[in-house]
């Protein structure tokens, strides 16, 4: 039968679609193309250090996410290979990746692992969202943002930077377009001369009256930064959701034998001494952690899982210590 919509058309489908608005979580900044003049996004953020815990100010994690095949649900699992742990969703997507079948190295695309950033920033110009201008928010970013954060702290030629530096900090230039299907940041830049944030349009100065200002502004942003994007071990209701996953997806049992054989994600991992530490004993520990003297953010960034669990040696110090030291 033919189609007659030919001859009742709808105005509203020749217009351009309105981008969606900023929604889900209200704390994370979307810089999204669709949301920018002409398909482009373009705005000027500050990097700012985590005032709940100083040295975890950029939160690094890998994630998959998986589809049940069972009910079609999704499922996002932490990797441990993040904090250097053996992984079996890792060993599984090798396995398959290296597999001689085409079929298997398909199957591997749903166990690859995922890579994201996330830091506090302030919102300092976007003529996209001006209402958002001078708060502080989470912008999740990629391995292209980092790298350029990298590069700003360890510099091939000239002097290093700190981008979460409060005094000495630079302001980073977001330009967003796509790409293909992908959103691209290519063209991101930090942008400018080292100097001070602004609250409110003045620049901040390294006395006790603007370092409490300034600590009062932070406090006023997001406090879970940590708590609710950092990696998170596997809980025993995880464990069984993502090996019912991984067993549904693989039709292969006898490959499925060799995985699981040597595999410790398959098994409750031993606790801690305090795996769960109390809201009011992480607060504790996080101000004591802001007002010593922090390492370099890059450092405490690339430390090893071992060498985390070293008791701090670091005595609590100045006000003075912790912004130079930034």
């Amino acid at each position: 039968m033919e189609n007659f919509d030919i001859f009742s058309l709808d105005n509203e489908d020749f217009l351009k679609p309105e981008p969606q608005s900023q929604g889900g979580d209200a704390n994370i900044y979307k810089p999204y193309p669709e949301l920018g003049k002409d398909g482009v996004y373009k705005s000027l953020i500050r990097f700012l250090p985590n005032v709940a815990n100083p040295k975890k100010s950029k939160i690094h994690k890998y994630y998959v996410w998986l589809k049940d095949p069972l009910d079609n649900s999704n499922f996002v699992a932490d990797c441990p290979s993040t904090v250097g742990k053996k992984s079996i969703l890792k060993d599984i997507f090798w396995k398959l990746k290296n597999s001689p079948s085409a079929k298997d190295q398909e199957l591997a695309k749903s166990f690859s692992r995922k890579e994201d950033y996330y830091s506090l920033i302030q919102v300092v110009k976007d003529p996209n969202h001006p209402e958002l201008e001078g708060k502080v928010m989470v912008f999740k970013f990629g391995k292209k943002v980092n790298d350029l954060i990298e590069q700003q702290i360890k510099p091939e030629y000239g002097s290093p930077c700190n981008p979460f530096d409060l005094f000495e900090g630079k302001n980073f230039g977001i330009h967003v377009r796509k790409v293909g299907d992908w959103n691209n940041y290519d063209l991101c830049q930090f942008v400018g001369e080292k100097g001070p944030i602004l609250i409110s349009g003045s620049a901040v100065e390294k006395t006790e009256a603007d370092q409490k200002r300034i600590v009062e502004y932070l406090k006023a942003g997001p406090q879970d930064l940590v708590e609710k994007y950092d990696y998170k071990e596997w809980s025993d209701e995880d464990r069984e959701k993502i090996n019912s996953i991984i067993r549904n997806t693989i039709p292969d049992g006898r490959m499925l034998s060799e995985i699981f054989s040597g595999s410790p994600d398959s098994k409750p991992s031993a606790s801690s001494s305090n795996p769960n530490p109390t809201k009011k004993e992480t607060k504790r520990s996080a101000e004591a952690d802001f007002f010593s003297d922090p390492e370099n953010l890059e450092e405490a960034e690339t430390v090893q899982p071992a060498a985390s669990a070293k008791k701090s040696s670091t005595s609590s110090g100045s006000l003075d210590d912790l912004y130079n030291d930034l």
